[in-house]
Parts: C-alpha cells; sequence; structure tokens
C-alpha cells in the first residue's frame, strides 16, 4: 500500500486555491490536484507493507501527542524552478515553525521502524503538475502576481495517515487513520 502523513486542506480555502488552478490550467500541459485531493505531506512512505501499519499508527499516536497550531497559506510557487516547473504550489506563511517541529518528530519516531529521513522538507500544498508550459510569459505573471497572495487561514487539529491508490485518471486518497491534537 502506498501511504503518506497529511494535514488535509479545509474546503472553504480549497475555493481560493482553485481559482489558481483555473488560471493556469490552459497555460500547457497541466494535471491540476483534485481539490479534495490537496493536501500538505508530512512524510510519504512509499509502499508499505500493510502488516506495519498497527506499528505506524502507534510511532504517530506519539506524534499527535501536540497541541494543534494555526497556519496560514501564503504564495504561489513552482518547483524545481521557474524556467523548468514540474510542480506548483501554495507555501505556508504564519504556522511554518510548527509545521517543521511536526515533521521533524515525524521523521524521528518513524526512523525507529526504518523510514529513512527526508533530507530537505518545504511545507507547501501541491495544486498542480505540469508536463510543458506553452504560454510561459502568462505563467510567470500569474506566479509573479500570486507570490505573495494570502489565501487564509485555519486551525490545525490533527494529521492522517493515508493511502494513495494510483489510477488512469489520478491517484485516488483513501484515510487510513486520523490523529487528532491534544
Amino acid at each position: 500500500m502506498r501511504a503518506f502523513i497529511a494535514i488535509p486542506c479545509p474546503g472553504d480555502l480549497r475555493e481560493s486555491l482553485v481559482k489558481i488552478q483555473n488560471q493556469i490550467k490552459d497555460l500547457g500541459r497541466i494535471r491540476l490536484v483534485e481539490p479534495e485531493n490537496i493536501h500538505l505531506t508530512l512524510k510519504f512512505l512509499g509502499n508499505v507493507d500493510e502488516n506495519r501499519i498497527d506499528e505506524i499508527i502507534k510511532c504517530l499516536n506519539k506524534v499527535s501527542e501536540i497541541d494543534g497550531f494555526d497556519i496560514s497559506l501564503r504564495g504561489v510557487g513552482v518547483f524545481p524552478k521557474p524556467s523548468y516547473v514540474r510542480v506548483v504550489w501554495v507555501g505556508v506563511g504564519n504556522g511554518g515553525k510548527e509545521i517543521k517541529e511536526l515533521h521533524t518528530r515525524i521523521d524521528q519516531e518513524l526512523e525507529a521502524l526504518s523510514f529513512e529521513r527526508e533530507k530537505r522538507f518545504s511545507a507547501h500544498f501541491t495544486i498542480a503538475r505540469v508536463k510543458r508550459i506553452e504560454d510561459k510569459k502568462e505563467f510567470i505573471k500569474i506566479l509573479n502576481e500570486n507570490s505573495k497572495r494570502e489565501f487564509g487561514d485555519f486551525y490545525v487539529k490533527g494529521i492522517e495517515l493515508m493511502k494513495s491508490e494510483l489510477k488512469r485518471t489520478g491517484p485516488v486518497y483513501s484515510l487510513v487513520h486520523r490523529f487528532d491534537f491534544e
């Protein structure tokens, strides 16, 4: 089973992200993330033996013994760079420090189960995957106009262990376990 740990994006904020998606969708070969699938990945676990899920849940229960916190969604950017785009994302403003600390705790706990620590982590919500940009001038204009845009904020009250099934139409995510913060 392909699995990852995430913070879901609340529905009211997704509407703002969909507006950005609509601005870029016709500018090349761009696959938009389905609104209900928009999330912040804290850790991608890859293919996991289903027999290990209980021990992963046990580790994540320890991680979730924290207080919830506020985060804000801010700015649109790309990976790896504007001249070669593969991912379009919305970043995190306030709450970035708390997300980084949460990511570090997850890495530490799961290291005991032989999951490798991530070398680089960047808190973001992926909104599109790009094969090719055809109208680069317009694309860069939209990026620049939204590079500091405030999309809103929300209270993070937990994390989710998710299952990802790859289908021809795109990934289908399903909840394995939710971990509520204290």
